[in-house]
Protein backbone atom coordinates (compact mmCIF):
# COMPACT_ATOMS: atom_id res chain seq x y z
CA UNK A 1 0.00 0.00 0.00
CA UNK A 2 1.38 3.44 -1.25
CA UNK A 3 -0.12 4.89 2.10
CA UNK A 4 -1.50 4.95 5.45
CA UNK A 5 -5.43 5.37 4.53
CA UNK A 6 -5.97 5.75 8.72
CA UNK A 7 -3.52 8.42 8.31
CA UNK A 8 -5.65 10.08 5.61
CA UNK A 9 -8.85 9.67 7.26
CA UNK A 10 -7.48 11.84 10.21
CA UNK A 11 -5.74 14.50 8.92
CA UNK A 12 -7.26 15.48 5.30
CA UNK A 13 -10.39 16.78 4.15
CA UNK A 14 -12.54 13.79 3.86
CA UNK A 15 -16.04 13.57 1.78
CA UNK A 16 -17.90 10.48 2.92
CA UNK A 17 -19.64 9.34 -1.03
CA UNK A 18 -22.71 7.05 -1.14
CA UNK A 19 -23.17 5.44 -4.24
CA UNK A 20 -26.29 4.62 -5.99
CA UNK A 21 -27.93 3.26 -2.98
CA UNK A 22 -31.48 3.70 -4.46
CA UNK A 23 -34.89 1.62 -4.69
CA UNK A 24 -34.77 0.43 -8.47
CA UNK A 25 -31.75 -1.43 -7.05
CA UNK A 26 -32.09 -1.82 -3.73
CA UNK A 27 -35.75 -2.76 -3.10
CA UNK A 28 -38.08 -5.39 -3.18
CA UNK A 29 -39.99 -3.79 -5.58
CA UNK A 30 -37.14 -2.32 -7.88
CA UNK A 31 -36.54 -3.22 -11.25
CA UNK A 32 -33.15 -5.33 -10.58
CA UNK A 33 -35.45 -7.64 -8.05
CA UNK A 34 -37.89 -7.44 -10.05
CA UNK A 35 -35.82 -8.71 -13.27
CA UNK A 36 -34.60 -11.41 -11.32
CA UNK A 37 -31.35 -9.98 -9.18
CA UNK A 38 -30.90 -10.61 -6.00
CA UNK A 39 -30.93 -7.91 -4.00
CA UNK A 40 -30.35 -9.27 -0.17
CA UNK A 41 -26.81 -8.19 -0.13
CA UNK A 42 -27.38 -4.67 -1.27
CA UNK A 43 -29.97 -3.94 1.53
CA UNK A 44 -27.97 -5.83 4.25
CA UNK A 45 -25.09 -2.33 3.21
CA UNK A 46 -28.05 -0.18 4.95
CA UNK A 47 -27.02 -0.12 8.71
CA UNK A 48 -23.08 0.09 8.17
CA UNK A 49 -23.53 3.23 5.61
CA UNK A 50 -25.85 4.78 7.90
CA UNK A 51 -23.76 4.21 11.07
CA UNK A 52 -21.28 6.07 8.98
CA UNK A 53 -23.36 8.52 7.70
CA UNK A 54 -24.34 9.55 10.80
CA UNK A 55 -20.37 9.64 12.12
CA UNK A 56 -19.89 11.47 9.66
CA UNK A 57 -22.41 14.16 10.24
CA UNK A 58 -21.44 14.15 13.67
CA UNK A 59 -17.48 14.68 13.08
CA UNK A 60 -18.78 17.50 10.56
CA UNK A 61 -17.55 15.49 7.35
CA UNK A 62 -18.96 16.24 4.19
CA UNK A 63 -22.20 13.85 3.20
CA UNK A 64 -22.64 13.35 -0.89
CA UNK A 65 -25.15 10.95 -1.96
CA UNK A 66 -24.64 10.30 -5.64
CA UNK A 67 -27.70 9.39 -7.56
CA UNK A 68 -28.05 7.38 -11.13
CA UNK A 69 -30.72 9.26 -12.96
CA UNK A 70 -31.68 7.79 -16.83
CA UNK A 71 -33.89 9.75 -19.54
CA UNK A 72 -33.83 9.97 -23.22
CA UNK A 73 -31.79 12.87 -23.17
CA UNK A 74 -29.07 11.07 -21.50
CA UNK A 75 -29.65 7.74 -23.21
CA UNK A 76 -28.06 8.88 -26.34
CA UNK A 77 -28.28 6.56 -28.98
CA UNK A 78 -24.43 4.91 -28.38
CA UNK A 79 -22.46 2.44 -27.17
CA UNK A 80 -24.12 3.24 -23.52
CA UNK A 81 -27.85 2.18 -24.26
CA UNK A 82 -26.96 -0.28 -27.15
CA UNK A 83 -25.03 -2.58 -24.78
CA UNK A 84 -27.72 -2.14 -22.00
CA UNK A 85 -30.30 -3.40 -24.55
CA UNK A 86 -28.13 -6.07 -26.01
CA UNK A 87 -27.41 -7.39 -22.09
CA UNK A 88 -31.68 -6.95 -21.17
CA UNK A 89 -29.80 -4.28 -18.59
CA UNK A 90 -32.96 -3.50 -16.32
CA UNK A 91 -34.71 -0.54 -17.30
CA UNK A 92 -33.92 1.27 -13.87
CA UNK A 93 -33.33 4.98 -12.53
CA UNK A 94 -35.39 6.65 -14.86
CA UNK A 95 -36.53 10.80 -14.18
CA UNK A 96 -38.72 11.27 -11.80
CA UNK A 97 -39.76 7.91 -10.87
CA UNK A 98 -40.07 5.93 -7.48
CA UNK A 99 -37.13 3.72 -8.55
CA UNK A 100 -34.99 6.73 -8.62
CA UNK A 101 -35.30 7.72 -5.29
CA UNK A 102 -32.95 6.89 -2.51
CA UNK A 103 -33.27 3.60 -0.37
CA UNK A 104 -34.77 3.57 2.66
CA UNK A 105 -33.16 4.92 6.07
CA UNK A 106 -30.58 5.85 3.24
CA UNK A 107 -32.12 9.60 2.67
CA UNK A 108 -29.98 12.99 2.23
CA UNK A 109 -30.78 15.52 5.39
CA UNK A 110 -29.92 19.57 5.36
CA UNK A 111 -26.26 19.88 5.08
CA UNK A 112 -25.73 16.79 2.87
CA UNK A 113 -25.07 17.00 -0.98
CA UNK A 114 -26.61 14.92 -3.78
CA UNK A 115 -24.87 14.43 -7.33
CA UNK A 116 -26.83 13.37 -10.12
CA UNK A 117 -24.94 11.24 -12.66
CA UNK A 118 -25.85 9.58 -16.17
CA UNK A 119 -22.97 7.16 -16.54
CA UNK A 120 -20.88 4.86 -13.68
CA UNK A 121 -18.40 7.66 -12.87
CA UNK A 122 -19.68 10.57 -10.96
CA UNK A 123 -16.95 12.24 -12.53
CA UNK A 124 -18.85 12.49 -16.06
CA UNK A 125 -21.03 15.27 -14.02
CA UNK A 126 -18.24 18.08 -13.65
CA UNK A 127 -20.50 19.09 -11.07
CA UNK A 128 -18.86 16.38 -8.59
CA UNK A 129 -15.12 17.66 -9.25
CA UNK A 130 -16.44 21.53 -8.83
CA UNK A 131 -18.18 20.30 -5.42
CA UNK A 132 -14.89 18.47 -4.06
CA UNK A 133 -12.73 21.56 -4.90
CA UNK A 134 -15.53 23.94 -3.20
CA UNK A 135 -15.17 21.49 -0.10
CA UNK A 136 -11.29 21.50 0.06
CA UNK A 137 -11.46 17.55 -0.18
CA UNK A 138 -8.25 15.69 -0.22
CA UNK A 139 -9.94 12.01 0.56
CA UNK A 140 -13.21 10.14 -1.02
CA UNK A 141 -14.35 7.73 1.63
CA UNK A 142 -16.30 5.25 -0.75
CA UNK A 143 -19.45 3.38 0.22
CA UNK A 144 -22.34 2.12 -1.78
CA UNK A 145 -22.76 0.10 -5.19
CA UNK A 146 -21.65 -1.42 -7.32
CA UNK A 147 -18.41 -2.35 -6.36
CA UNK A 148 -17.07 -2.99 -9.39
CA UNK A 149 -18.95 -0.77 -11.97
CA UNK A 150 -20.47 2.89 -10.69
CA UNK A 151 -17.68 2.88 -7.01
CA UNK A 152 -15.11 1.42 -9.16
CA UNK A 153 -15.03 3.82 -11.76
CA UNK A 154 -15.26 6.59 -9.81
CA UNK A 155 -12.58 5.74 -7.61
CA UNK A 156 -10.14 5.37 -11.00
CA UNK A 157 -11.02 8.48 -11.93
CA UNK A 158 -10.70 9.82 -8.52
CA UNK A 159 -7.15 9.09 -7.61
CA UNK A 160 -6.27 10.36 -12.16
CA UNK A 161 -7.31 13.72 -10.20
CA UNK A 162 -5.11 13.34 -7.37
CA UNK A 163 -7.51 12.66 -4.80
CA UNK A 164 -6.88 10.01 -2.22
CA UNK A 165 -9.53 7.06 -2.14
CA UNK A 166 -10.71 4.79 0.68
CA UNK A 167 -13.03 2.22 0.14
CA UNK A 168 -15.50 0.72 2.83
CA UNK A 169 -15.06 -3.37 1.71
CA UNK A 170 -18.21 -4.10 4.20
CA UNK A 171 -20.20 -1.24 3.12
CA UNK A 172 -20.19 -1.96 -0.90
CA UNK A 173 -21.45 -4.78 -3.06
CA UNK A 174 -21.81 -6.05 -6.49
CA UNK A 175 -24.46 -7.89 -8.49
CA UNK A 176 -22.19 -10.31 -9.80
CA UNK A 177 -20.25 -11.92 -6.58
CA UNK A 178 -17.49 -13.03 -8.43
CA UNK A 179 -16.85 -9.28 -9.21
CA UNK A 180 -16.12 -8.15 -5.75
CA UNK A 181 -13.29 -9.52 -4.34
CA UNK A 182 -11.45 -8.93 -7.72
CA UNK A 183 -12.64 -5.36 -7.82
CA UNK A 184 -11.64 -4.25 -4.18
CA UNK A 185 -7.86 -6.11 -4.92
CA UNK A 186 -7.90 -3.92 -8.39
CA UNK A 187 -8.63 -0.87 -6.38
CA UNK A 188 -6.55 -1.61 -3.16
CA UNK A 189 -3.80 -2.06 -5.69
CA UNK A 190 -4.02 0.76 -7.85
CA UNK A 191 -6.45 3.27 -7.17
CA UNK A 192 -6.35 3.75 -3.55
CA UNK A 193 -7.17 1.70 0.19
CA UNK A 194 -9.88 -1.00 1.09
CA UNK A 195 -10.40 -1.20 4.57
CA UNK A 196 -13.17 -2.17 6.87
CA UNK A 197 -16.10 0.02 8.56
CA UNK A 198 -14.92 -0.38 12.08
CA UNK A 199 -11.21 0.22 11.25
CA UNK A 200 -12.60 3.57 9.72
CA UNK A 201 -15.26 3.89 12.54
CA UNK A 202 -12.53 3.52 15.31
CA UNK A 203 -10.57 6.27 13.61
CA UNK A 204 -12.71 8.89 15.66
Amino acid sequence: MAYDSYYLCRTLSSALVVVDMQNDFVANEGAFRQAGYEVDHYQALEPTIMLMIEQARKEKIPVIFLKMVHSKENDGNGAWVQRRKEKQHPNSCRAGTWGCNFYNLLQPVEGDYVVVKHRYSAFMNEQFDQLLQSLQIDTMIMTGINTNTCVESTARDAHQRDYHVVVISDATACAFPDAYEPSLRNIDRHFGSVISSEKWLSLF
